[in-house]
């Protein structure tokens, strides 16, 4: 049974953060060399408060799960304990997730394997050095590098394929492939390969979302836009905004259209009744910009007819 304890000036526990922690350790197990568990004990403690930490069903109707749980500490007085005693300087989420993996999981800590102590600098207090060495997340994707984890959803998979093959910037290929959709954020995406599904409501990707982005990329590097000019993900966003905000006034733009559109824009973007805006244009300057380009394309049809 592991025992943890916290010192004075440890940091909150997110409850999110130990859930992120907890799904990639019953996902992937203990991975050392993503880095130990660091503690610090001994003289770097003498002079901080010492708190014992217990993990316990938030609402005590229910049984400790990874949905109902909360940490409670209790100050630790005996001196004896309080010289034995090793807190963490970095890895407090994670030994929280431990804690309810051994409860729920059958899952054994092995201090040796999983953590390391380490000593202070005699030039920084302890508060300075856990800041200092504390990323201030749990692990990631990114801790992963190339290990090529999946979300799980095919067509989210496919996006993220489309950033490497396409060469483009991954905040443009999202717009591009989530036309019509909620906007989806990084954090969302990491979250689903690490087994944590947080997708927004009414968000949905298919077969028909998927074709779309394609043609659409293809129209962009087809056309007489450099690619400089439209792997912008300001440029990205506005267009996707451009484009929900005409489907949320039951107006969605047709495909076809929308190709003419951007093979019809100028060299340098920008429309002639639309001036380049001063500065650093934003999201919202692209949007009114394609909606230029969008009712001359729509106006020139209607008169066609």
């Amino acid at each position: 049974m592991m025992t943890i304890y916290f010192y004075g000036n440890n940091r909150n526990i997110v409850n999110e953060n130990v859930v992120k922690c907890y799904q990639m350790l019953k996902q992937h197990g203990f991975q050392p060399a993503m880095g130990k568990i660091k503690l610090v004990e001994g003289e770097d403690l003498a002079k901080e408060r010492i708190f014992k930490v217990t993990v316990v069903p938030k609402t005590n109707a229910k049984p400790l799960s990874i949905n109902n749980f909360i940490v409670k500490t209790e100050e630790v007085t005996d001196e004896e304990e309080r010289r034995k005693a090793k807190a963490p300087a970095d890895g407090q989420h994670r030994q929280i997730a431990m804690a309810l993996m051994e409860a729920l999981d059958g899952f054994i800590y092995n201090e040796e394997k999983m953590a390391e102590i380490v000593k202070k600098p005699e030039a920084m207090s302890l508060e300075q050095f856990t800041a200092a060495m504390n990323s201030g997340r749990p692990w990631n994707y990114k801790d992963f590098g190339n290990s090529k984890l999946t979300t799980g959803n095919k067509e989210i998979d496919y996006i993220e394929s489309q950033i490497t093959e396409q060469e483009l910037k991954s905040d443009v290929v999202y717009s591009f492939y989530t036309l019509g959709q909620p906007n989806l954020k990084p954090s969302v995406t990491n979250d689903l390969k690490l087994g944590i599904d947080k997708l927004p409501k009414g968000f949905k990707l298919d077969t028909n979302t998927q074709s779309m982005g394609d043609m659409i990329v293809k129209a962009f590097k087809d056309s007489s836009i450099s690619k400089e000019a439209f792997n912008n993900g300001r440029l990205a966003k506005g267009f996707k905004k451009f484009y929900n905000d005409l489907k949320s006034k039951d107006n969605e733009p047709k495909l076809d259209d929308l190709l003419t559109m951007i093979a019809a824009m100028n060299k340098d973007i920008w429309h002639t009744n639309y001036p380049k805006p001063n500065g650093s244009p934003e999201a919202k300057h692209f949007a009114e910009n394609f909606s230029k380009y969008y009712e001359q394309i729509v106006t020139a049809e209607q008169k066609a007819c």
